[in-house]
């Protein structure tokens, strides 16, 4: 089977490839660089406009509310399913797969959460866990201050998507980006003991100051971010790239070259800041089990969990979304998997020339870290936050409202569909 293996390889790279390298000359083009490129149409955009602080209010303000109702119609139908059981039974349905292991890191600590003897649990970034932590110091009970982080940073990364797709699009695309991001089928983890709301919030936040050229909060935000997922160093990238860019650095010779140059290298300390969250968790390894990577031994030895080329990944989950012996698994794991990348590739690549190039190399990278795991069981949580997709899928709905009713109306009853799975203990994690 191995001339199979090496033909699906090459198959499966190759578009892969092709669009790495068309956004690559994408943003060298538009960085300056003497290449010639077919254009796309972009989108309608209002460039430089940024929404009011009164409309930024009210999305943080809906969001949470949005959060509150889901929450509240969880509990009712929980308590109606299961009886009468107190708020602190019906809260810990939240104690699911990864959830469960951040309860007992706030609660012990990194160092007395142990199985087997071993630090396993060091592979989980400890932002998340501090701040649940610091809040339980006034809440008490830890799944509800876990829920009470999530909620406000969700709301607080919409607000912030919101402005980002307001300045680059307008009003009408932001607010889109907004409702889709809300009713993606996996979203209902923004309201779980999960970091997903704190990745939203710190990435979103990146963004928009990455995109408004605000090198030291871009900075702040991104080193939160890899404080929190290993992928926050990804804002590194998309920050060199709006760099450039806005410099069209490419372009330039001589003086106005050396100019730009000194420019750049005096920003890059700014945009390197994320390294900071980086170096903090491997000084907690370091602290905790003498290793500052131990980390990548815990990944291997517990969740088999390495790096793998994209292609043999999207073949494994294949197999097993054809194959696999359990069929509840199928249909709940791995064909959503294959099914979610892709949507989004095809996504990306119709939409690969109509955006700004910070965001579609960030939305390619993001897509192809999160399929690049040896094995990958949470591809539609990782997504979630991959957040110019959003951006993208109200672009394409823009002036389709039947396109963009469908949309919303198929994603919130898979949204209902997932929750209710998630929490019954299925194979969503």
């Amino acid at each position: 089977m191995k001339w199979f293996d090496l033909l699906w390889n090459l198959l499966v790279s190759a578009p892969i490839l092709i669009l790495a390298v068309s956004l690559a000359v994408r943003w060298l083009k538009a960085s300056g660089a003497p290449l010639r490129r077919a254009a796309l149409p972009p989108p309608e955009r209002q460039e430089g406009r940024e929404a009011g602080a009164g409309e930024t209010a009210a999305v943080f303000g809906g969001a949470m509310l949005f959060r509150l109702l889901v929450f509240l119609a969880v509990y009712a139908v929980a308590l109606v399913m299961l009886g009468n059981r107190d708020g602190r039974g019906l809260l810990s349905l939240w104690e699911k797969w990864d959830g469960f292991h951040y309860v007992r890191l706030v609660e012990q600590g990194y160092g007395g959460y142990t199985e087997d003897g071993q630090h396993y649990f060091l592979v989980f970034y400890p932002l998340y866990v501090w701040l649940v932590r610091l809040v339980r110091l006034a809440v008490g009970d830890t799944v509800l201050s876990g829920l009470l982080v999530s909620f406000f940073c969700y709301a607080g990364g919409c607000a912030y998507l919101y402005r980002l797709a307001f300045r680059e699009y307008g009003r009408a695309v932001a607010w889109r980006t907004v409702v889709f991001l809300s009713v993606f089928p996996f979203s209902f983890f923004f309201g779980a003991m999960m970091t997903e709301g704190l990745f939203l919030l710190t990435t979103a936040a990146g963004l928009y100051h990455i995109r408004r050229h605000q090198w030291l909060r871009a900075g702040i935000w991104g080193a939160l971010a890899a404080l929190t997922r290993m992928h926050g160093l990804v804002l590194i990238g998309a920050a060199l790239a709006e760099l450039i860019q806005s410099r069209r650095l490419f372009a330039l010779r001589g003086a106005e070259l050396k100019r730009n140059l000194r420019a750049v290298l005096c920003r890059l300390p700014l945009i390197f800041l994320p390294m900071l969250g980086t170096v903090v968790y491997l000084c907690l390894n370091y602290a905790i089990d003498g290793n500052p990577f131990a980390f990548t031994a815990h990944q291997q030895a517990r969740w088999s969990q390495g790096f793998m080329w994209i292609s043999q990944v999207l073949q494994y989950l294949l197999i097993n979304a054809i194959t696999y012996g359990n069929l509840t698994v199928q249909l709940q794991l791995w064909l959503p998997e294959v099914l979610l990348f892709l949507l989004f590739f095809a996504l990306l690549w119709h939409e690969r020339g109509r955006h700004r190039s910070m965001f579609t190399l960030y939305a390619f990278a993001c897509l192809v870290l999160n399929y690049s795991l040896s094995w990958l069981l949470s591809a539609g949580r990782y997504l979630t936050c991959a957040v110019p997709f959003f951006m993208f899928a109200a672009c394409l709905t823009e002036r389709r409202p039947r396109l963009t009713a469908v949309l919303t109306a198929g994603m919130s009853a898979l949204f209902i569909l997932a929750q209710a799975i998630y929490l019954v203990g299925g194979q969503i994690m």
